[in-house]
């Protein structure tokens, strides 16, 4: 299962039509989208931004709860909140609370084994049914020895993880994690990534991707507002962004509510 980065529920209503059966909220796209980096996004921000898709469209979404916004008991709190906003499932990890912007330049601080193991406790414990799914991400192998991130793994595993991501960065690891693992893997790709055969035959059951929304839109969003500002539009004709405005409609399904309008506020117009 692919899931690409969708932070709206228009996003999430076009990967959609694009064939695509589940989304990726991401909280270092979110936290760029709010021009406030994800470590000081909120619980809070955090399941509204998922409920804004789930009530629009029918997707499963999974939502990147980072360190649930603090310790096990922050984290029982995040839990019951994106089960309320219907996510599908949530990928925590190992970094230390509050988390920290400079993990945007891959500076991080991992938590204790026994202190995550912990949060992987509250989470379960905090559903009230099967969903939302929890996937346990591992950040040790940029810190530890593999010898010491399989440990990690085998703890979580036990505390109650049903997916782990790893984040391998070599061949030798990728085959270790696959091989000494109990649990399905998710896997995190950015650009094309490891094949989807490759990965499903090493057991990984989920790819998810954390930034294609972001760029596509900031490169696609800056050259238009350059072109508009330099008096040369954004290389499209009226005709065309008149069609571009059918076709988001389309996707967002307005034709719903136009159909409800018919039956009652607007029943008037389509009777004369």
């Amino acid at each position: 299962m692919v899931a690409p980065l969708a932070l709206d529920a228009l996003s999430a209503a076009l990967a959609v039509c694009c064939g695509f059966d589940t989304v990726y909220l991401g909280g270092g796209g979110l936290g760029y989208q709010r021009a406030v980096s994800e470590a000081l996004l909120t619980a809070t921000e955090l399941a509204e931004a998922c409920r804004a898709i789930t009530e629009r469209v029918d997707v499963a979404v999974v939502v990147d709860g980072g360190i649930g916004f603090g310790d096990a008991v922050h984290m029982t709190r995040t839990i019951r909140l994106l089960e309320q906003a219907e996510a599908a499932a949530v990928e925590i990890e190992d970094q230390v609370a509050p988390k920290r912007a400079h993990h945007h330049k891959g500076v991080e601080h991992l938590v204790s084994k026994d202190e995550m193991a912990g949060r992987i406790r509250a989470a379960r414990e905090a559903r009230k049914g099967d969903f939302p799914i929890l996937i346990v991400r591992c950040n040790a192998l940029s810190h530890e020895s593999l010898d010491e991130t399989l440990e990690r793994l085998d703890a979580y595993t036990e505390a109650g993880a049903e997916l782990l991501m790893t984040l391998p960065r070599t061949q030798e690891q990728f085959d270790a994690i696959s091989r000494n693992t109990r649990v399905p893997l998710a896997a995190m790709t950015i650009g094309p990534g490891r094949p989807a055969a490759e990965l499903l035959a090493a057991g990984y059951a989920l790819s998810v991707d954390p930034m294609s929304a972001t760029v596509l839109g900031f490169r696609a969003l800056k050259a238009g507002y350059e072109g508009l500002r330099a008096g040369t539009g954004f290389g499209m004709s009226g005709a065309e962004v008149m069609e571009v405005i059918h076709e988001v409609g389309d996707v967002m399904g307005i034709e719903t509510l136009y159909e409800v309008e018919a039956r009652t506020t607007e029943r008037a117009h389509y009777e004369k």
